[in-house]
């Protein structure tokens, strides 16, 4: 017992000397006070610079977001208005663009239930027999989304491989050439594929792939893989710089944006968002869905919700029946609008195109999008927190306005026969391009605008195809590299290969251009940012564009590539050669400096200051009349024509023709050419202007000038619009524009005798219609080349030929010219037939009765 008390004293007594005292106890309290107080004010102080970043510094953001809620709407999008043609017989319109509305299937992978039935029954929908054949045959009708799965078929250099061996000494061909069966997909494999890949892609619930940067260059990969953010990948291979938003710290999302947004050129707004995580609710399937497979797929929904509401009708209890849902509730279809070209390459030109991004690309398309992209409506409502509608007063409706339409002067039919005539007559003569001009001298319609090589405004991608094509250790020496700062766009350097890509070569290379490679090396490969060329003639040359192996290269199917967007009837110049010589001489008639019985003793070349001027072929004719200076196309004899007229009267009667300004034409881009102030004329220029060198023009500027000969002295305002049919039922008709009278009836009567001649017994026999009478002149003009001189040798010429009919009453003029045809150089051999066969059609498309019988 006493153990016991004894024991428990000495607890109570160990406890007595454990307990605080009452100082211990209050200083104790009096600390976790104040941590208490510590963090409640950082949490206050934190509260209140949320507020403040809320309030003042994004307070506008958020204002407006509120706002976007609050006031919600709908867009009403406006129709963009068709582009037409008008027959120029009957009046009748055709189409030459119009609106088509096709269908994109896409999946919402957050409702996906089974992934794989998703996938396969897509699959074998899209997958359709016609596709799989076309991808087969690589035809530009295999869908986009199937192309890598026929890389054999639509790879140049694949196709290449499966060819008979030889040597191309021209560019190949493949249209012919079969694909082994073994390197495409079958029909069944196809779909395989396909439904594995949509799979794959459904079954991921989070963005994870938000690309950030294509064709990155070497400082830039180098600068974001410095930052290693988790996250961010950077594919040199492919220069590519991507982010995973699942992997990004969504925690310090601004501070990254803030870092990226410079090396990635973009703002950092924009690149917060596209860090954000967020769910994956939009995975596109396929684009242009066929009205066939729209069916099909919205016949598969249909009856799968029949299939569900079945099964829920035989559900043992309500609860169990909301428990059954639509497999395919996660498919979708939603109508995409795209601009469709019926007739796909006729008036491409003229016309333009939509890009993917639906933007408005060259011609009529580009010219007047303000009028045919109208104006889009909307809904305005005021809305509660919940979404719901609030009817109210300050609820309205802005109905969309539908574009207009453009109704161009162009004859579908004239402008189809022409461009056919003329792509054959670019391939025939091996030239690298071609434009011809159909107009009416009486009113300056555009009948025709043709510019050869042609594409196609429903697949533009076309222009960028490319054939293989296989040189020679010899040819790959000469292939010519042209290399310019991808950024700053200067010149570097123009060389051979091994000038380039060899020790041996750069060490010739100059000091400065050494370092001025060095310093582009630092940021970009060399061989990707440089240009290759292959001349095939002194100055004609193909771009060309090499592969892994030395000896095979790539040329453009179309010679020209992106090129051939580029119409040249209005936005190319060049020296019009001996067309310009009817003009000199129906100045000079108009002027009384001449006549055309007036005698011209040609016993030679001219010299005029230290210039030697000779006639086409070394050819000179004794006493000739002014007739004769244009029916044997007499160079020495129209430098006495122009000397008579002096250069501030000549010049002065030039621009009156319209050269050396804009003739007006309702097209962008066109270019004015170029004519000097009298003033800076020497007596050379004065000489060599009379046969068309010295003086730069457009092809249009030369068939407008023609129309003033043609129909009585009268310059026209070219004019490529008929109307424009507004969306309110309004209609602004063009009517025509004389811009000046420049030269008289009884002048114009005459020249048109002058070239009637010359296409009945002089050089331009060639462009003769049997049993019409045709007044016409050929036109061979040198190319300017560097530092003013002129190309000599193959492909530097441009051949042309201008006429009309019939002469008593002209009912169109034409031009037709050829650029730097390989194997002709005179317009007399490689225009004038073409001319010949565009006149032939349009007398009689006219029906117009022979007048030389």
């Amino acid at each position: 017992m006493s153990f016991t008390l004894r024991l428990y004293s000495a607890a109570v007594s160990l406890r007595s000397a454990l307990r605080p005292s009452e100082t211990q106890r209050k200083r104790s309290l009096k600390q976790r006070m104040t941590v208490l107080h510590v963090v409640l004010g950082v949490c206050l102080l934190i509260v209140v610079a949320r507020l403040l970043e809320l309030q003042l510094l994004r307070g506008s953001e958020y204002r407006a977001l509120a706002q976007a809620q609050h006031y919600g709407g709908v867009v009403l999008p406006a129709r963009r208005g068709e582009i037409l043609s008008v027959n120029s017989k009957t009046g009748e319109a055709s189409i030459l663009a119009t609106n088509t509305t096709l269908d994109m299937v896409y999946v919402d992978p957050l409702i996906v239930d089974d992934a794989t039935l998703i996938a396969e029954s897509l699959a074998d929908i899209l997958v359709s027999e016609e596709s799989h054949a076309a991808c087969m045959m690589g035809n530009e009708q295999c869908p986009h989304e199937f192309r890598e799965y026929f890389a054999d078929a639509f790879d140049p250099l694949l196709r290449l491989a499966h060819a008979t061996s030889g040597t191309l000494l021209e560019p190949v061909s493949l249209d012919n050439i079969p694909i082994p069966a073994g390197r495409l997909p079958d029909l069944t494999e196809m779909r395989r594929l396909f439904a594995r890949d949509i799979e794959q892609r459904i079954s991921q619930k989070r963005v994870r792939y938000v690309p950030l940067v294509y064709g990155a260059d070497k400082q830039q990969m180098q600068s974001v893989s410095n930052l290693q953010i988790q996250g961010i990948t950077v594919s040199w291979e492919k220069k590519l710089i991507y982010a995973d938003p699942e992997e990004v710290d969504q925690l310090h999302l601004t501070s990254l944006a803030r870092q990226l947004a410079e090396l990635v050129d973009m703002d950092a707004d924009r690149v917060s968002e596209l860090l954000r995580s967020r769910p994956l609710r939009y995975v596109p399937v396929m684009h242009r869905l066929p009205p066939m497979l729209t069916a099909q797929i919205s016949e598969l929904q249909l009856k799968s919700k029949q299939l569900t509401a079945a099964k829920r009708r035989e559900a043992p209890s309500r609860e169990a029946a909301e428990q059954i849902l639509d497999p395919f509730r996660c498919i979708a279809l939603i109508p995409e609008h795209w601009r469709y070209y019926p007739d796909s390459t006729v008036a491409s030109h003229v016309v333009g195109f939509l890009n993917t991004n639906q933007e408005p690309q060259y011609g009529v398309e580009r010219t007047f999008n303000p009028q045919l992209r109208g104006q889009e409506g909307r809904i305005t409502a005021v809305s509660d927190p919940a979404g719901g509608q609030i009817v109210t007063g300050e609820q309205s409706v802005v109905d969309p306005k539908d574009g207009d339409t453009v109704v161009l002067t162009i004859d579908r039919t004239v402008q189809q026969y022409v461009e056919e005539v003329l792509a054959a007559a670019v391939d025939r003569y091996e030239a690298d391009s071609g434009q011809a001009i159909v107009l009416e001298p009486q009113t300056g319609r555009i009948i025709a605008m043709v510019n050869a090589p042609l594409f196609d405004s429903n697949d533009y991608s076309m222009v960028y195809e490319k054939t293989p094509i296989e040189l020679s250790p010899g040819q790959q020496a000469k292939v010519v590299v042209e290399l310019y700062h991808p950024e700053e766009h200067t010149f570097i350097l123009k060389g051979y290969l091994d000038d380039v890509f060899t020790a041996s070569g750069r060490s010739l290379l100059s000091e400065t251009t050494q370092s001025k490679l060095a310093e582009v090396e630092r940021l970009y490969d060399i061989r990707d940012i440089a240009r290759y060329y292959m001349y095939v003639g002194e100055h004609n040359r193909w771009e060309v564009f090499p592969t892994d192996k030395p000896d095979l290269w790539l040329l453009y199917s179309n010679k020209i590539g992106v090129g051939a967007y580029l119409n040249r009837t209005i936005q190319e110049i060049y020296e019009p050669g001996s067309v310009f010589k009817p003009i000199t001489m129906a100045i000079a008639l108009d002027q009384g400096e001449v006549t055309p019985t007036d005698i011209y003793d040609d016993t030679g070349p001219v010299e005029v200051d230290e210039y030697t001027i000779k006639n086409a072929l070394l050819t000179y004719y004794g006493k000739v009349t002014m007739t004769d200076c244009l029916a044997y196309s007499i160079n020495t004899c129209m430098t006495s024509v122009s000397a008579k007229l002096g250069q501030k009267l000549f010049e002065r009667m030039i621009e009156r023709f319209g050269f050396g300004q804009i003739t007006g034409i309702e097209l962008e881009d066109e270019l004015p050419g170029e004519v000097l102030p009298w003033k800076n004329w020497s007596r050379a220029l004065l000489a060599t202007a009379a046969f068309g060198q010295g003086i730069s023009a457009t092809p249009l500027q030369v068939v407008t000038a023609f129309s003033a000969l043609a129909n009585g002295g009268k310059l026209m305002r070219p004019t490529i619009i008929d109307r424009i049919e507004r969306s309110d039922g309004t209609v602004e008709r063009t009517q025509p524009h004389v811009v000046d009278r420049v030269i008289t009836q009884e002048t114009s009567e005459t020249i048109t005798a002058m070239l009637t001649n010359a296409v009945t017994n002089g050089y331009a026999k060639k462009a003769k219609v049997p049993g019409y009478r045709i007044a016409g002149k050929t036109g061979t003009s040198q190319i300017a080349g560097p530092g003013g001189k002129y190309e000599t040798g193959t492909g530097s010429t441009v051949a042309s030929f201008v006429g009309y009919a019939p002469i008593d009453d002209p009912l169109f003029v034409a031009l037709v010219k050829l650029d730097r045809p390989l194997n002709v150089t005179h317009g007399a051999e490689a225009a004038a037939p073409v001319f010949q066969e565009i006149a032939a059609f349009l007398l009689k498309y006219y029906g117009v009765p022979p007048d030389d019988l």
